[in-house]
């Protein structure tokens, strides 16, 4: 499947500011010929009322400079939670892009927590700066769970034919079931004309995200792809250690996220 339509978010006081996650899906829109629809409210409540004309005309600015079809979303109530009107746009789109922060707002990471559990569909987080060009090498963290299947998967739409991947497995990290190894995780991507290798990963003591960022940067790759877990018996706000990271915003490749 291509991707054909890209979500994002973009708070409407940083449009002027370049934000990391509105770039990266103009481009890869440019790039695939898909249309982006930009969600553009500030995650806050409390913030004043911003002045979403400026705002719309700013986005269709950049979009036309892109040769991007845009179209523009704010919200004129906050009775609808912004994490379900961001994942119910993403419900029938391709693919959901976010910047990473690490910060106080609780509604951010609402926002986050919808798009990955809540929409059925990939999000990307995008990292503040760095190559906003299609990936042609992607690491894919490999531990033999359906999200880590569907992340595979998911990357598929994002790779050229010919493109490389690595499938990584941290070795020391959970137990798998031979029929779901790595090796044929490969061999998988590889019937769809990607040039992919399976690697098992030493820990080495690291926490698992430390050990695939290393493996990616090492091995030169512009993306990684990992399956998103949830840990909390109310599922709110704790994230596994991997996908919490993640939406931190430190890392300095794109992060795809499957759930």
């Amino acid at each position: 499947m291509r991707v054909r339509s890209i979500v994002t978010h973009v708070e409407p006081t940083l449009v002027d500011r370049d934000p990391a996650a509105l770039s990266l899906a103009l481009a890869w829109a440019g790039a695939l010929d898909a249309r982006v629809v930009v969600l553009a409210f500030p995650a806050d409540v409390t913030l004043e009322e911003m002045d979403f004309a400026a705002t719309r005309s700013a986005i269709a600015a950049r979009a036309a400079r892109a040769g991007v079809t845009a179209s523009v979303v704010d919200r004129s109530s906050f009775a609808y939670g912004i994490g379900e009107v961001f994942a119910d746009h993403m419900k029938v789109a391709d693919l959901g892009i976010l910047q990473g922060r690490r910060g106080p707002l609780v509604a951010e990471r609402l926002l986050a927590q919808a798009a990955i559990f809540d929409s059925g569909r990939p999000l990307v987080i995008a990292p503040q700066g760095g190559s906003t060009s299609l990936p042609r090498r992607a690491l894919i963290g490999w531990d033999g769970t359906h999200a880590a299947a569907r992340a595979m998967q998911d990357t598929l739409a994002l790779l050229a034919p010919g493109s490389e991947a690595i499938v990584a497995r941290v070795t020391d990290d959970k137990a798998l079931r031979m029929d779901q190894s790595g090796i044929e995780a490969a061999h998988h991507l590889s019937r769809h004309g990607i040039k992919a290798e399976f690697r098992d990963i030493q820990r080495a003591g690291r926490d698992v995200y430390d050990a695939l960022l290393a493996t990616a940067r090492d091995s030169g790759c512009h993306l990684i792809a990992t399956g998103a877990v949830r840990h909390s018996p109310i599922h709110e706000l704790v994230f596994g250690s991997v996908t919490g990271r993640i939406l931190d915003g430190d890392c300095p490749l794109p992060v795809l996220l499957s759930a």
